[in-house]
């Protein structure tokens, strides 16, 4: 209460005015400031322990009400759909694809590897739909018991981060029981999904961030150096886990790029000094995190080796690299393409990633007419398709020679050579000419030519250009060489637009030619490969039909390759934007706990899990979060009127604790807004723990405020107590859709259906 006093002005005296006037010096910019003051010099090898009562009772009921139960459903719940599968395919080593960065996955399969569960011995395990049962072995609770403890420790840490920012300790134990009665935060961290970790490392970004500003006193110190290396520490792991800590990133360069902005202007540091200061962020906040992220994607990578799944998403050089796939069709095979190869040309850069799609040919002809009207030329229809076929094959002919079989020893192809490319199976040649492409006009038509006997001569020659040539070898090689096919008559690129043909076209996607060369959607590589050795064409065929059941052994493909090859797909994939789900949801439905998500519901009961934040929570939080704002726009309006509401020291406060908050809310709320992804509501999680601590910033402020009009304290402790009391009946009567078990009648789920927009489910065979 002596802060309080202070701002009141009632404690009088020249001691108080001299201790005033030294505070505001130093949040005039002179040095850095602590949020807390009144520090004692602590002894040297001196231990203090300090035992919170109140945070270890928060701790205790967030570890309990986050452990009950916590086996139970012995069922797949939501995305651990995903997240159990690729559990196991950790332990079996195979490689698996996902959007998300591997930390938070590497987590739980650390778990499973630890509780001795081998996936390869099982033969019961199956993640085919949500609701599935768990085998018997499955462990179920040890790998749900990860994210629960991390999610638990979210509760202490919000508590303390209130502490640390200086609020009194009612406005922190506003801001943890208000995580601790959160029931989407509960949910969330019950089972084998991603936000329990994640929101775990970004509350202990912020603290660490916290501690760090708060030692600004003991600069250089073992603990200022411990503090900003577990800052860096915590934010490579939140955004190693979702690439929403990306946003947590920023926050935290935000306030310590911001700080060392105010630094510069103290004149009393040396150059040498600030060089330090910078040389220290920048290690431990910018090298040292980039060095983290990149080891876990090695370790991620060391441990699958393995064919897979998600295969067909990388590239043709990935899939070599890997044990099994690609490289059990491939075995064998040449490395330089020759005159007289066979071949299958993969676009190398998929217009969208996770789907590949081979060169394609059959003897269907496009239409005499388009759908809008303009004249086609006839000729057969060449694709690019998106399963491997054997109308996938192609030979490499000399232009000058009438032979299609290799030589002994082959010719290599090389870079500016001019080939024909003739479809293995109808023998016709690939051919472009001055014809619009079917959907893209601005395009020519590549088809395969076939003689009619009118006046459209053969233009069947294309020049070879390797765009990734290493050094003087121009040789063209299997899978690792980048081609770009060029049409000697037109100068234009053989390209795959990407767009889908109409049911003429089988609904495969068109390839064109393109005036514009220099793009990535021209450019292809061999992904099978064999040389031409039968001179008849049913030699030919036959060994088309062989081709594709031949094994093979792994190619290798640097680190590097891969890792910045993964970055490419996990930072540019597009998912099915016009997939609708029944529970996705827009930002707009968050903030005031809208919408609901349903995880997972009894095959027989009407006992069921939802995703479903506190009304109370998330209400109160989002209000604060507005009043904070306006609160700094009133005040500061009021500065330019001339009028000072707040001392020098308790205004910059309030601004570093608006900037932290307010602005952190904002970065993790906003960027939603501009995606074209489907959206649930878990994406809003780590906004929630940005507005409760607004809301405890709000508290502390109103309990200042009203500190100067009698019994305002009391005033203030009956707000705090209305709202605990209010989220504490709240949480209770949605608990029943935390834990799901509960066998609740249609009339019982009607009656907690408190907004319309709230979507639960009841079994027919119940009714209504």
């Amino acid at each position: 209460m002596e802060r309080h006093k202070d701002l009141s002005g009632q404690d009088g005296g020249a001691e108080a005015e001299k201790n005033k006037e030294k505070e505001e010096k130093e949040m005039d910019g002179r040095f850095l400031p602590s949020i807390t003051t009144g520090r004692q010099k602590s002894k040297p090898f001196s231990v203090q322990l300090e035992l919170d009562f109140m945070q270890c009772a928060l701790f205790l009921g967030s570890l309990f009400s986050r452990t009950w139960q916590l086996g139970l459903p012995r069922a797949v719940v939501f995305d651990e759909l995903h997240f159990a599968k690729f559990v196991t395919l950790y332990l079996k080593g195979i490689f698996f694809f996902d959007v998300h960065p591997p930390l938070g996955k590497l987590l739980l399969a650390m778990a499973g590897d630890y509780t001795g569960f081998d996936p390869r011995l099982e033969t019961d395990i199956n993640f085919d739909r949500i609701g599935a049962g768990y085998s018997p072995d499955f462990p179920v609770y040890q790998l749900r018991l990860v994210p629960a403890v991390l999610g638990s420790a979210v509760v202490p840490l919000v508590y303390q981060i209130a502490a640390e920012l200086g609020l009194s300790r009612w406005a922190a134990l506003v801001a943890g029981a208000f995580i601790l009665l959160d029931n989407a935060l509960l949910v969330q961290s019950r089972f084998m999904l991603m936000e329990g970790m994640l929101l775990f490392f970004l509350c202990l970004s912020i603290l660490s961030l916290l501690k760090f500003r708060n030692l600004g006193h003991r600069e250089f110190s073992l603990q200022w150096w411990l503090w900003l290396a577990m800052t860096g520490f915590s934010f490579t792991c939140t955004l190693s886990i979702k690439h929403v800590g990306f946003f947590t990133a920023i926050l935290v360069l935000y306030i310590l790029t911001k700080d060392y902005w105010t630094m510069l202007a103290d004149v009393s540091r040396s150059d040498l000094c600030l060089w330090k200061h910078f040389a220290a962020r920048a290690c431990l906040l910018i090298t040292v995190p980039v060095a983290m992220y990149i080891y876990i994607y090695y370790i991620h990578l060391s441990l699958l080796t393995k064919a897979g799944p998600h295969d067909s998403i990388m590239t043709s050089a990935f899939q070599a690299s890997l044990e099994g796939g690609l490289a059990s069709l491939t075995r064998g095979q040449p490395l330089y393409v020759a005159f007289g190869s066979q071949i299958t040309l993969r676009h190398t850069f998929d217009p969208v990633p996770g789907k590949p799609c081979w060169l394609h040919s059959h003897a269907h002809v496009y239409p005499i007419r388009y759908q809008d009207g303009r004249g086609s030329s006839h000729q057969q229809q060449v694709t690019c398709y998106v399963f491997k076929d054997i109308n996938n094959w192609w030979i490499i002919k000399h232009p000058e020679r009438d032979s299609m079989v290799a030589d002994d020893p082959p010719v290599a192809v090389k870079h500016g050579d001019i080939v024909q490319l003739v479809h293995g199976i109808t023998s016709r040649a690939l051919n472009s000419h001055d014809v619009a492409a079917p959907l893209t006009p601005q395009n020519q038509e590549v088809t395969c030519y076939i003689d009619y006997n009118v006046s459209m001569p053969a233009q069947n020659l294309w020049r070879v250009e390797i765009v990734n040539r290493d050094g003087g070898d121009d040789k063209w090689q299997t899978i690792k060489s980048h081609v770009r096919l060029v049409h000697v008559n037109t100068s234009q690129a053989l390209k795959m637009t990407g767009k889908q043909l109409p049911e003429w076209g089988f609904h495969q996607l068109e390839v064109a030619t393109d005036r514009l060369v220099n793009q990535d959607s021209t450019i292809w590589n061999v992904e099978e490969h064999r040389y031409t050795r039968t001179p008849g064409k049913e030699g030919q065929i036959h060994d088309l039909n062989q081709a594709e059941l031949i094994p093979l052994e792994p190619t290798h493909l640097s680190f590097w390759d891969k890792f910045l090859e993964l970055q490419y797909r996990i930072l540019f994939i597009q998912g099915d934007t016009e997939m609708e789900h029944k529970y996705s949801s827009t930002p707009l439905d968050w903030p005031l706990s809208s919408k609901n998500l349903a995880y997972w519901m009894h095959p027989v009961t009407n006992a069921q899990i939802h995703l479903l934040g506190n009304p109370v929570v998330w209400i109160a939080g989002t209000l604060s979060v507005i009043i904070y704002a306006g609160l700094f726009f009133f005040y500061l309006m009021r500065q330019r009127r001339g009028f000072q509401d707040l001392p020098t020291s308790e205004w910059h406060r309030f601004v570093f604790i608006g900037d932290l908050l307010v602005i952190g809310y904002l970065l993790h709320y906003l960027p939603f807004f501009l995606t074209d992804s489907t959206l649930f509501l878990h994406n809003y999680l780590p906004c929630v723990i940005f507005k409760v601590l607004a809301l405890a910033a709000v508290i502390d402020h109103l309990d200042v405020i009203l500190y100067r009009i009698p019994h305002g304290s009391v005033i203030v402790r009956y707000i705090i107590l209305a709202l605990l009391v209010a989220a504490s009946w709240t949480f209770y009567k949605l608990s029943v859709f935390t834990y799901g078990n509960v066998d609740l009648t249609a009339e019982q789920i009607t009656s907690l259906a408190w907004r319309e927009s709230w979507d639960f489910l009841v079994h027919l065979r119940h009714g209504f």
